[in-house]
């Protein structure tokens, strides 16, 4: 059985996350369907808002996941892995990058359109490492709105990028937290991008949306518009600050308050009976006591709605003056908490939706819960780009390397308004 399953090809995320660190293998079935080999989510320890603080504890911990998702499929089986990231050091720019031909270039190729957006690699301060560049579209001879050039005749061709920028040595923390447990890391993903690969539908994409997922240390957000990313962002704050805020408010350790705000939080306190009690247990030889339920959720209401504002205005300092039609999608840990959808729709004014991993045959119940978007999202963010075919290591040297020759000439422009106002073009 472990020689039969040797032969298979493995996919391995590994969500690196301040509360807790994922490992998922999975394979493609005959179908197409997504078979979920093994699973490990551990705590996480070593991990402050999306960097690693504390090396050992951290591929401790990266260690126990992968051991756990693993234990059935046999020693050495997986040898490579998909690793997801967050943090507020996370960047991105919309960059284009233009191929000219005086004359005509013949039917356009999809490998000049991958040297073009090879070239289009941006001057980065060497303290920062180029996590993604992703085509958002095309402008050939002077028609704008082009998803796919390949096989028309053109004397011009422009590329409009999504990029994302890391921290190159928070990055590279990351990546030795997971290959000091001997798996190569194939490829660092973006932890908003990973959630959206998730949960974000067909027709929210084109639409334009707002994806914004919730974690322990921070809320990670993906603006996509005419089906591809225009804006990514991390804010450094998340569900462990209602915590800190609940037991600052309530006198209570912060396990305690953690527990108080699973079983009995709300987003949105004018949902919650005005008569109904929360026992607070005791501490430290206090007698245990009785509050309404409507003052527990209260500070969690406000900061959860500081959280949310505190997003749209990243989006609106981008250049966004107002939602994407598509509305809110909310994922990650905090997604769960009841009255969220209701409190972002009183702030954003437009749709809100709570969203799990979707569409994703073979996906065990246990995974189909917002906390687990963004090791799902790795993972398919792993199996689309499977041909890339190099590692972590390599990718600055090889991927980046390579620049137009010959007769084609390269104009480059930053695009500064990262972001139009969301609309047809």
């Amino acid at each position: 059985m472990v020689a039969q399953l040797a032969r298979e090809i493995y996919y391995t995320a590994v969500d690196i996350g301040t509360t807790k660190i994922c490992s998922l293998v999975a394979r493609v079935g005959t179908e197409g369907e997504l078979k979920i080999l093994g699973f490990g989510n551990v705590p996480a320890q070593g991990v402050q808002k999306g960097r690693i603080e504390n090396l050992g504890e951290a591929q401790e911990a990266v260690r126990a996941s992968l051991e756990e998702a693993q234990k059935y499929l046999g020693h050495g089986a997986v040898s490579g892995a998909y690793v997801g990231v967050s943090g507020s050091h996370l960047t991105c720019l919309n960059i284009k990058d233009t191929m000219t031909d005086s004359q005509d270039m013949g039917g356009i190729t999809s490998s000049q359109l991958r040297r073009l957006l090879q070239a289009s690699y941006p001057q980065v301060d060497p303290s920062q490492q180029v996590l993604h560049i992703i085509p958002i579209g095309y402008e050939v001879d002077g028609l704008p709105g082009v998803r796919n050039p390949t096989g028309l005749h053109a004397k011009q061709v422009q590329v409009e990028a999504h990029v994302v920028l890391g921290d190159a040595s928070i990055l590279k923390n990351s990546v030795r937290a997971v290959e000091a447990n001997k798996i190569q890391v194939k490829s660092l993903v973006a932890h908003s991008l990973a959630s959206a690969e998730a949960t974000l539908t067909g027709d929210e994409r084109e639409m334009g949306v707002m994806l914004a997922d919730i974690g322990g240390g921070t809320t990670d957000i993906a603006v996509y518009r005419q089906g591809s990313p225009w804006f990514s962002a991390v804010v450094p704050v998340g569900g462990n600050q209602l915590t800190r805020d609940l037991a600052a408010a309530l006198h209570v350790p912060y396990y305690r308050a953690e527990e108080l705000k699973i079983k009995w939080g709300n987003a949105l306190p004018d949902l919650v009976r005005p008569d109904e009690e929360v026992i607070v247990p005791s501490f430290q030889g206090e007698p245990q006591h009785v509050i309404k339920r409507r003052a527990l959720c209260e500070p969690l209401q406000m900061r959860l709605a500081e959280l949310l504002k505190l997003a749209i205005l990243r989006i609106n300092q981008a250049g966004l003056r107002h939602m994407p039609s598509g509305g809110l999608v909310l994922t990650g840990g905090c997604a769960d908490m009841p009255g969220i959808k209701e409190l972002a729709q009183k702030i954003t004014g437009g749709p809100v939706r709570v969203a799990s991993p979707l569409g994703i045959a073979g996906l065990p119940v246990e995974l189909r819960k917002p906390a687990f978007s963004a090791p799902v999202g790795i993972l398919l963010w792993g199996i689309k780009h499977q041909s890339d075919g190099q590692s972590y290591r390599n990718e600055s040297r090889s991927f980046w390397g390579g620049f137009l020759a010959g007769r084609f000439h390269r104009s480059k422009e930053m695009v500064t308004e990262e972001l139009p106002v969301a609309g047809p073009r």
